[in-house]
C-alpha cells in the first residue's frame, strides 16, 4: 500500500495528509478578515448592506476612463504592458510628488514609492519594521486590514484610546512607556488621523500637533494612513501629520481609491529615505513591479485635471448620503443608542447601549434586512462588544433611510428581550 492510503473494507482509500505542521509560526496566526468573512451573509439579495467600506461605483468616472486608456494603448502601444520599476513609473512618481507638495508634503525622491493600494504598503511597512514580539501602538479602533498586516508579522498590538477629538496623546505615553518598562520594543504608532475607518473620527489640529510633539518625545515613528483625507464635507481640510513632520518621524501612506476607483491599484507612500528603500526591496520579492497601465491611466488622471475634479464632484455626493443617515439614525433609534457624526469619509461608528453585543445583533439584523459590520474585530483589546461599522456609501439615501429602519427595529428587539 502506497503512503497516504489505507485500506477499508477491502477497498484502498486515499488518507489526505494534515499540513497544519508545515505552516510557518506567522501563518498560523493570520485570521480571515471580519469583514470578508461575513461577505456571503451580508451579500444575500433583498439585503440593505451597510456592511462593505467600498466607494460607490456611481462616482467612477468611467467614460474618462475609456478615453484614456484608449489614449494609452495607442501612444504606447506594447510598451504600455510592459514590466516597469519597482519604485513605479518615473514620471508618475514625479506627478505625485507634485501631488503630495499640493497638500503641504515635501519629499525627495528617494522618499518616494508607489504601492498596489494601500494596503500592500502596510504589509510592506510591516514586513520592514516589525520583528516578532514587537510592540506596535493602534488607535481603538483601529482598521482591520491594518491589525492584519501587523499580525502577519507577529507584533504585539496595543491599543490607544480615541475620543472625539482623536488621539488620546496621555494614553499614547502611558501605553509607550509601560511596554518600554517590560523591555518590549516599540516600533511605531500606526494612525488614521482623517475620518476613520471604522469610527469615522478626524483627529483636531491640535491633537495632531500634540500626536507628534508626543513622537519626538517618545522618539517614535509614527505611520500615517490617510485614504479619506480628501473627502471632506465641512470647512477646510485638516494638515496632514506628514506635511506638520519636522524631523522625518512620519511614514505617509495614501490612495487613490476612494477618489477615482479601487480597481487601479496605485496608491503610495512617503517617508524616511532609509526606510523607503528597504521597503522597494521588500517590494522586489514580493511582486517586482505595479502595473504599468494602472499607473499610466492615474498619470493621465493627474495632468488632466481629472482628480481634482473628482473630488469636488463626490464630496457632496458623499454629504447627502451621511447627512441622510445621520437624520435616519436620530429619527429611529432608541434611547440609549450614541453614534459619530462625522465631518468627512465614509463611515459612521454606532454605540449601543453596555451590555448588548452587536455580533449577536447580526441575526436579527439580518431578518429585518439589514446587514452591517461588528465592531468587536476592530478593538485590539477585545473590547467594543456593542459598537458596529456602518457605510453610507454603497446605498442610496431611500435605501439608507429604509435600512435603519430595519436596523432600529432589530435593536429595539433585543433590548425588549434584555439584550
Amino acid at each position: 500500500m502506497s503512503l497516504g492510503e489505507a485500506v477499508v473494507s477491502g477497498v484502498y482509500c486515499a488518507v489526505m495528509p494534515s499540513h497544519e505542521s508545515r505552516l510557518s509560526a506567522a501563518a498560523r496566526e493570520m485570521r480571515f478578515s471580519a469583514i470578508r468573512r461575513m461577505s456571503a451573509l451580508i451579500e444575500r439579495p433583498g439585503i440593505i448592506s451597510f456592511a462593505p467600506g467600498q466607494p460607490s461605483p456611481e462616482t467612477f468616472p468611467v467614460d474618462a476612463f475609456r478615453q484614456i486608456l484608449d489614449e494609452v494603448v495607442e501612444k504606447e502601444s506594447a510598451g504600455a504592458f510592459q514590466y516597469i520599476l519597482t519604485r513605479g513609473l518615473g514620471t508618475l512618481l514625479t506627478a505625485v510628488g507634485e501631488y503630495a507638495a499640493a497638500k503641504g508634503i515635501r519629499s525627495k525622491p528617494a522618499e518616494l514609492l508607489l504601492t498596489e493600494g494601500s494596503q500592500q504598503g502596510l504589509d510592506l511597512v510591516s514586513r520592514v519594521l516589525v520583528d516578532p514580539g514587537d510592540v506596535v501602538l493602534v488607535e481603538l479602533p483601529s482598521y482591520i486590514g491594518a491589525t492584519s498586516a501587523f499580525r502577519a508579522s507577529r507584533a504585539r498590538m496595543t491599543g490607544v484610546r480615541l475620543d472625539e477629538e482623536g488621539l488620546d496623546v496621555a494614553d499614547l505615553r502611558r501605553r509607550h512607556r509601560a511596554e518600554a518598562a517590560e523591555g518590549r520594543r516599540v516600533k511605531f504608532l500606526y494612525v488614521v488621523p482623517s475620518f476613520q475607518n471604522p469610527s469615522g473620527i478626524s483627529h483636531s489640529v491640535a491633537r495632531r500637533r500634540a500626536l507628534l510633539e508626543a513622537a519626538r518625545e517618545l522618539d517614535l515613528l509614527v505611520v500615517e494612513d490617510d485614504p479619506y483625507g480628501d473627502l471632506y464635507f465641512e470647512d477646510d481640510p485638516r494638515p496632514t501629520l506628514k506635511s506638520m513632520d519636522e524631523d522625518s518621524r512620519v511614514l505617509y501612506l495614501s490612495s487613490f481609491s476612494k477618489i477615482l476607483a479601487p480597481g487601479l491599484r496605485t496608491a503610495f507612500l512617503i517617508g524616511p529615505e532609509e526606510i523607503v528603500a528597504k521597503i522597494e526591496i521588500a517590494k522586489q520579492s514580493a511582486n517586482l513591479c505595479g502595473s504599468g497601465v494602472d499607473q499610466r491611466v492615474i498619470l493621465a488622471c493627474l495632468r488632466r485635471g481629472l482628480i481634482e475634479e473628482q473630488k469636488a464632484r463626490i464630496r457632496p455626493y458623499y454629504r447627502k448620503k451621511r447627512d441622510a443617515m445621520l437624520a435616519a439614525l436620530e429619527a429611529e433609534m432608541p434611547r440609549g443608542v450614541r453614534w459619530t457624526r462625522p465631518a468627512g469619509g465614509l463611515f459612521v461608528w454606532v454605540t449601543l447601549p453596555e451590555g448588548m453585543d452587536a455580533e449577536k445583533l447580526i441575526e436579527a439584523a439580518v431578518a429585518e434586512g439589514v446587514a452591517y459590520i461588528p465592531g468587536g474585530p476592530f478593538f485590539v483589546d477585545g473590547t467594543g462588544a456593542n459598537t458596529m461599522r456602518l457605510t453610507f456609501a454603497k446605498e442610496d439615501i431611500p435605501t439608507i433611510q429604509e435600512g435603519v429602519k430595519r436596523l432600529a427595529r432589530a435593536v429595539k428587539s433585543q433590548s425588549s428581550a434584555g439584550h
